[in-house]
């Protein structure tokens, strides 16, 4: 099969050179997004992390500052020192520029990573084309031929015909694999930035707990209201009579003559 596909190629067929392409292309983006992943975005995230934080707990922010450019000018140091910037200029503000810088970066830990996919896909499918347009000249080439060459043709075409899918297929398994050690190495990168950022804005921008006015203003504010609104004039208190108020003095005499008696029950012991 190894000797059929050099031959292919020998041959100068279009589809073996546009998938080996293909390839190239892939293997461009793998090793470019490998050197990047691994030695310009990673960092040693623990060391890091201890210093950041003794250095923001002492509120020591130009030495943080300064630790941050030393260590990288991407990633979470950067994030780090927009962090900062923010919070000597306004602290309410540091999540918010946060925020922006890690929506602005993070997509470009994965850029161009994700279209090793669709070079894969699209290997297959030139390769599933060829395989097609072969089989179905190998059914024109068998015709008018006896039946001994006809079988023997159209076997060799045939066996002609599946070398492009071939091709496409260990493309495709060639291109998935690394895809796969990038995603995973992507991935490891961004939930240590995510875990990097956690700490600089738990001490940077701790989450405030809401504080809400106390109930005993408002009954106070209430209280007050209702003690100017009867201070004023209501027709209704206004236009009371005297004998009213004559008629209210007795009644309130015999509540508290009866509450008074209430009071003075004795108890059993002293009846006895």
């Amino acid at each position: 099969m190894l000797n059929d596909i050099f031959m292919m190629y020998r041959n100068g067929e279009i589809i073996p050179y546009v998938l080996l392409a293909i390839v190239a292309v892939g293997y461009i983006i793998i090793f470019e997004k490998f050197i990047v992943l691994q030695f310009v975005y990673r960092i040693n995230f623990e060391k890091y992390n201890t210093q950041m934080k003794k250095m923001l707990t002492a509120n020591d922010m130009e030495r943080a500052r300064n630790f941050s450019r030393a260590t990288s000018r991407t990633t979470v140091p950067m994030l780090a020192i927009k962090a900062i910037d923010a919070y000597e200029t306004d602290p309410m503000r540091v999540r918010s520029a946060v925020s922006e810088e890690s929506l602005r970066f993070f997509p470009r830990i994965r850029r161009r990573i994700n279209q090793l996919p669709n070079l894969a896909a699209t290997c297959v499918l030139l390769g599933a084309i060829a395989a097609v347009q072969g089989i179905w000249g190998s059914f024109h080439m068998v015709e008018g031929l006896e039946l001994g060459i006809k079988s023997f043709a159209f076997s060799s075409g045939l066996s002609h015909a599946l070398l492009p899918l071939t091709i496409s297929l260990v493309s495709a398994v060639v291109l998935m694999l690394p895809f796969g050690i990038l995603d995973a190495i992507a991935w490891r990168l961004e939930a240590e930035m995510e875990h990097s950022l956690c700490v600089i804005l738990n001490i940077l921008s701790p989450e405030m707990q809401p504080m809400f006015a106390g109930g005993g203003g408002s009954s106070n504010n209430n209280n007050s209201n209702d003690d100017s609104q009867g201070g004023g004039y209501s027709p209704s208190s206004g236009g009371m009579d005297a004998d009213d108020d004559m008629d209210d003095k007795p009644r309130r005499a015999g509540n508290e003559g009866g509450a008074s008696s209430l009071q003075e029950v004795p108890d059993e012991e002293e009846i006895i």
